[in-house]
């Protein structure tokens, strides 16, 4: 039966004491998935203001192809004998398309935030073979379409030529629809240039923020983008089969053959879609992003992460202080020093959006290092112990720090890394007596923890 003086005995133990460690470490836990929620919350500020800027100028830039569409005369019989004649469209893809151009990247800032934008001059050519069409009876002028995802990506209207001649926008509404076309331009086609095919150009003067997805055609595709750009990503569903990137910026190329496309070469309104599958949008476009690599909050989130080491590897090191200096400590000064190792995370959120992420890790790293050794030889009445915690803080932030910097060993650094916590703490406590009382704790050099 418990009483107060077996209740004392048993407080008095290792093993009270590290159960109670154990039970605070997992309470200043807790605080961190605030931090992680403050985390989201100014990353959803930041994508706000990234929105605020992209909407006004188009957002992402999405060229999704041209078309040429003509009109002819179809019939229907019916059952009754009663022939009703209506218009239906040909929907016809170039045999080969190009699009090269300079791309000229500026930052805004909005807030405290950085946002990539975009705007080009984009030169687009491609060739129209023969229509072949003899057995249509086309009732109309035929169509160039442009399509797109918005019409605020282009700053002007697309100056299409052919043989030197510009194309007249056509203005009146047509029930042309294409499923991958959001928005589009429409130009007139006069039905001399079907009768032997056509080559044409055009300039696309484009704007944007944040991506350029560029859709390939059934044709014999080739991209070709420039920048000063120094850190673009390549995604979708090809990657440049040439690429240079350095620090004075990048160019890509892409040669994407029309048996790689998932459209079809021609249809008509009746054959419903350009579409031979549901394949996904970013199967079907190429993405150049133009990134800002240095994600604080993303590295952030994977700093706090290794919270538990912080917090558990400090109270290990007192625990062993404890016993080194037959000192007892109360168990909120455990709190403190647990609770600063806390407060790290969120000084590295609030400054890093102030500074680079470097800078900020290494202030606040050396901020809670030298409060917690500070105080650590404060209340141990030891420069040496405090030293010694300096250097556990000290090493703790530096491998966190090659940790994050090593995003692909992330896993093995981390596992790496709490296997050698393990490992050193069986090692320094492998002579500690756990039924004993505090007091009369020792660690015992090696020389003498050999059994006798």
């Amino acid at each position: 039966m418990l009483n107060r003086k077996n209740i004392t005995k048993l407080s008095n133990t290792i093993i009270f004491k590290i159960g109670t460690i154990f039970i605070l470490g997992l309470l200043l836990l807790i605080p961190t998935f605030f931090i992680l929620d403050v985390v989201k919350d100014r990353k959803n500020y930041q994508e706000d203001a990234i929105e605020s800027v992209l909407t006004p100028i188009g957002g992402n830039l999405q060229i999704d192809g041209v078309l040429m569409v003509i009109p002819y005369r179809a019939k229907t019989v019916h059952t009754n004998g009663v022939v009703e004649y209506y218009t239906n469209y040909s929907y016809i893809m170039p045999q080969n398309y190009s699009i090269d151009g300079d791309v000229d990247v500026t930052i805004l800032e909005r807030s405290i935030y950085s946002v990539p934008t975009f705007s080009s001059d984009l030169k687009v050519k491609g060739h129209f073979k023969q229509y072949d069409g003899e057995d249509y009876d086309i009732t109309d002028n035929a169509f160039f379409i442009v399509g797109t995802k918005s019409k605020k990506s282009f700053t002007k209207i697309p100056n299409i030529k052919i043989n030197g001649e510009s194309l007249e926008e056509y203005e009146a509404s047509i029930p042309i629809r294409v499923s991958f076309f959001q928005d589009m331009f429409v130009f007139k086609l006069p039905e001399n240039h079907l009768e032997k095919g056509f080559d044409f150009e055009a300039d696309f003067n484009v704007q944007g923020g944040g991506s350029i997805f560029i859709r390939p055609l059934k044709s014999e595709n080739k991209f070709s983008l420039t920048s000063k750009w120094a850190d673009p990503s390549f995604s979708g569903g090809w990657i440049p089969t040439e690429r240079n990137v350095s620090k004075d910026g990048f160019s890509a190329t892409w040669d994407v053959a029309h048996f790689h496309t998932t459209l079809n070469s021609s249809w008509s309104t009746s054959s419903y879609s350009g579409y031979s599958n549901e394949d996904s949008f970013y199967d079907n476009v190429i993405r150049i992003s133009f990134m800002l690599l240095n994600d604080n909050y993303q590295k952030t989130t994977k700093s706090i992460k290794y919270a538990i080491l912080f917090i558990f590897i400090p109270f290990l090191v007192l625990l062993l202080c404890e016993l080194l200096s037959k000192k007892s400590l109360h168990i909120i000064q455990y709190g403190l020093i647990g609770f600063a190792n806390v407060i790290f995370f969120l000084l590295l959120l609030s400054i890093s959006e102030h500074m680079s992420f470097n800078i900020s890790y290494i202030l606040g790293a050396t901020m809670v290092t030298f409060i917690v050794s500070s105080y650590v030889g404060y209340i141990m009445k030891s420069k040496k112990l405090g030293l010694t915690m300096a250097g556990v803080q000290f090493f703790a932030y530096v491998f966190l720090f090659i940790t994050l910097q090593l995003s692909t060993y992330s896993l093995l650094l981390g596992s790496l890394g709490l296997f050698i916590s393990l490992a050193l703490a069986m090692y320094l406590t492998r002579n500690i007596d756990w039924s004993s009382p505090m007091a009369s704790q020792q660690i015992d050099d090696s020389s003498n923890g050999e059994d006798k």
